[in-house]
């Protein structure tokens, strides 16, 4: 019985945020004790080194990354934006997090393991090709795509984004590629105020659904069912990635829409289903957002325990 591997590293609890802010380390935390109190048997605990320059720069400029390795601060906690910053250890957390997402790439390649999730910190879709924003410092799943394309030479790659934000890092990498698809589901006219429809990449590689404040469950399901798999089925991936963020949970506080943990499992099976149909069952998830630490600990249990079945 092949198992599911689990990535993470004690680095991602010193990526350090200002008091309050809603992405701080005992999102980690409380996931991590959920996933203890859980006791899951065909789980392996995987850590993975910092991704190096070198693949840092298949999602980046050189000049960005530069300049984050000049930003990086000695003692104090920094500002980048208004919700974005970095503590002495941040860097370090965002480059491990990135080598996580390819070490779990390589390993469900090679078939040491069915399927993999990240659990890493900071997130990553909301970084861009030159720009930290969002929480985020590197577009993990983008790099990770590339990684993919230019490294494996897998020709066809489809990521799929949850999270109630739009992943505008990802599409923003991604956006002038056509053999890579990017579906993203979240509420519209909410940071980062992009992913409208008429976002759809340069050959309609990308598919943005904009939610109302109001979305349920009902709705939820209908657009896996009538969107979402439809178009994963008419592009026959050959490998899936998935940006699983658990902030449209009804009790989210950053987020209005009424989604629920039964929600996200669907998804999920439906996520595994297209992956046994097309990608030999590969698949790899990492989180994004949720920020409800009891709800998003035990919507990313439900998320891995479904990944495991």
């Amino acid at each position: 019985m092949k198992k599911t591997a689990l990535y993470y590293s004690t680095i991602f609890l010193e990526h350090l945020v200002p008091e309050g802010h809603p992405e701080n380390n005992n999102r980690i935390k409380f996931i991590i004790k959920k996933i203890q109190e859980s006791n899951f048997k065909n789980l392996k605990f995987k850590k993975a080194k910092p991704a190096n320059h070198d693949i840092l720069k298949l999602g980046h400029t050189e000049s960005y990354i530069n300049w984050l390795t000049q930003l990086k601060p000695e003692k104090e906690i920094i500002k980048i934006d208004q919700d974005t910053f970095m503590s002495p250890k941040t860097l370090e957390a965002a480059k491990i997090g990135v080598g996580c997402l390819i070490d779990a790439i390589d390993s469900v390649l090679e078939k040491r393991y069915e399927n993999a999730f990240c659990l890493i910190r900071p997130p990553g879709h909301h970084a861009e090709r030159e720009k930290a924003m969002g929480f985020c410092f590197f577009s993990t799943i983008g790099i990770g795509v590339k990684y993919l394309k230019k490294i494996k030479k897998i020709s066809k790659i489809a990521v799929v984004d949850f999270d109630v934000h739009h992943g505008n890092g990802t599409q923003n990498i991604l956006w002038d590629d056509p053999e890579c698809l990017f579906i993203s589901i979240h509420q519209d006219k909410i940071f980062p105020f992009t992913g409208s429809k008429n976002e759809t990449g340069i050959k309609n590689n990308i598919l943005n659904i904009p939610v109302s404040s109001s979305s349920n469950s009902t709705e939820f399901r209908n657009f896996v069912d009538n969107i979402i798999l439809p178009r994963l089925i008419k592009f026959e991936p050959e490998f899936l990635l998935i940006s699983a963020g658990f902030d449209g949970h009804k009790d989210d506080q950053l987020s209005q829409t009424q989604w629920e943990e039964s929600d996200f499992i669907y998804i999920t099976k439906k996520l595994k289903s297209i992956a046994n149909q097309f990608c030999k069952d590969r698949i790899v998830s990492c989180l994004e957002g949720g920020y409800h630490l009891e709800k998003l600990s035990t919507c990313c249990v439900s998320h891995l325990k479904t990944l495991m079945e």
